[in-house]
């Protein structure tokens, strides 16, 4: 009974515990748009909430994979105006066409809460198929670095010669008892 009433009487006092919670902007959104000036390429983050523009609110710019968002730099804050501005990278993979899908997200902010946009860019390289034409860890069997092919195959022999070793042995071992029983 003692048991029961302390573990009610500190349950009690858990639940009267003040719990602080911040009020969150609901409306608030993001609008990505991209520009090159003089062969930058910039991608800007503007965040409103309502119709006024947020600033000091940390955006990250990611560019979607296949199973992960890859991000693009660190995190920038808004500035008076609520714009993020981005450098984008020259050499991102895309898609057959030179697609690429960026999001721009705010995460955990204490004013606008998390927010996500997305906008399709065609800033990426294009692949021409699977096929690549230098050797390199992403290429096809025949185009693997040749220290991989070189090593692979010392450790096959490897594990192969030891095998045939091995049962040899054994072998030999079979034929030296039967001629010792003999004996």
């Amino acid at each position: 009974m003692r048991k029961f009433l302390f573990y009610n009487i500190i349950a009690w006092m858990m639940a009267s515990i003040p719990v602080f919670t911040y009020a969150q902007d609901k409306d608030a959104k993001i609008t990505l748009s991209f520009d090159v000036v003089d062969s930058v390429k910039t991608c800007k983050a503007l965040v409103t909430s309502g119709d006024a523009p947020v600033k000091e609110v940390e955006v990250k710019l990611y560019v979607k994979r296949l199973f992960s968002l890859l991000p693009i730099g660190g995190a920038v804050a808004t500035d008076e105006e609520g714009i993020a501005s981005f450098e984008f990278p020259n050499d991102i993979p895309a898609d057959m066409d030179g697609k690429l899908t960026v999001i721009a997200k705010t995460e955990d902010d204490e004013n606008v809460g998390t927010i996500e946009a997305s906008a399709t860019s065609d800033w990426g390289i294009p692949r021409g198929g699977n096929e690549i034409l230098e050797r390199s860890l992403s290429g096809s069997r025949s185009k693997a670095p040749w220290i991989f092919i070189i090593a692979s195959n010392v450790i096959i022999i490897g594990i192969w010669g030891t095998l045939i070793y091995v049962i040899s042995q054994l072998f030999r071992i079979k034929k030296l008892s039967k001629h010792l029983a003999k004996k």
